[in-house]
């Protein structure tokens, strides 16, 4: 079924740009959207048309650089604690004509997501899932009425459902039962309308009431 969905999915041409940013990132191991976690995303910000966007995890500017052209009229504010994946991205964002709408933190988001200040109309959630538990209470507050959180990787290759099997000793156990946590919060907090979807590596959807 995947493969029929990838199908489908390359059909459209893709940008050269992001051929080459994809191309970059499988060959030196950067994890960056699957193709159907892509086109929902873009999807999404097009039907949505985020004034103001806040990306934790930058990584090389992939995802960023794919919301700001899906919607010319956004700003991006994003988060990213790599040195060479600040300067990648940097490169991108500039490659990709969107550097003038972007304001890029530099440090751990631990550090930062509790300090901001302000509101938005789209958040997308990519960065160290460990974390997903305790930035949630401070992305809600940030989010604005009606507007969207978007959080990826929450299945993480299916263990976060396979739990219950895993030791402790499993690579994956501590992630998986963080994630646990963080999608247990995020279905019982009723100022949010969640779904969780089979797309990628696992995507939540919120909606904030």
């Amino acid at each position: 079924m995947k493969d029929f969905f990838k199908r489908l999915y390359d059909l459209k041409p893709a940008d050269e740009n992001f051929v080459q940013m994809r191309a970059f990132a499988e060959k030196h191991g950067v994890p960056i959207m699957l193709a159907d976690s892509e086109q929902l995303l873009k999807t999404i910000i097009r039907i949505k048309k985020p004034a103001k966007i806040l990306e934790i995890g930058t990584a090389i500017g992939y995802s960023g650089s794919l919301m700001l052209l899906c919607s010319p009229q956004s700003r991006l504010y994003t988060i990213e604690m790599d040195e060479q994946m600040i300067e990648l991205a940097t490169q991108n964002f500039k490659n990709n004509g969107v550097d003038d709408r972007v304001t890029l933190f530099k440090g751990d988001a631990r550090e930062i997501v509790h300090k901001m200040t302000g509101e938005y109309d789209f958040i997308f959630l990519d960065g160290p899932k460990r974390q997903y538990v305790d930035f949630l209470p401070y992305l809600k507050s940030m989010l604005k009425k009606d507007g969207i959180l978007m959080s990826d990787n929450v299945l993480f290759h299916g263990f976060v459902e396979g739990l219950p099997r895993l030791t402790r000793k499993h690579r994956a156990f501590g992630i998986s039962t963080h994630l646990n946590m963080f999608l247990d919060q995020l279905m019982a907090d009723d100022d949010f309308e969640s779904v969780i979807l089979e797309i990628g590596d696992g995507v939540a959807l919120s909606v904030k009431k």
